[in-house]
Order: C-alpha cells, then structure tokens, then sequence
C-alpha cells in the first residue's frame, strides 16, 4: 500500500485471532495489516460513520496470484 499512515493501533485478540487474520488476508492477496485496516473501515461505514480517505489497496505479489 502506497499510503502513509500516521495513527498506530494495538489490539489484542481470542488464541488464534492473527492465524485468522493472515489467512483471510492471504485469500485476499492482501497484507495483514491491509485486510484489518480494510475490515476496520468497511465496518465504520456499516455503522453510518464517514470514515477517513485513504488510497485504495494493493494486491500483494505472490507466486500464487501471478507476482514475483
């Protein structure tokens, strides 16, 4: 991803959270952090809040999706 991004967040999770996490997001052809911040801010929207811009998300390069 090609934004820079000035806020950091920690949170904790049930055993097994980021297993999920990285799973999801390799299905995806994202980051871990990309899929969370993605999930993140498709659920503020569901929530009926704006939520801040930021550029859309890049596909990670894997030898499964065709990347290097």
């Amino acid at each position: 991803m090609s934004a820079t991004h000035i806020e950091v967040m920690s949170l904790r999770g049930p055993q097994g959270f980021n297993a999920a996490i990285n799973e999801a997001a390799a299905r995806e052809s994202l980051r871990p952090s990309d899929f969370v911040r993605r999930a993140i801010l498709e659920r503020i929207e569901r929530a009926g809040v704006t939520p801040p811009a930021v550029k859309p998300f890049a596909p990670r390069h894997s030898a499964e999706n065709g990347g290097l």
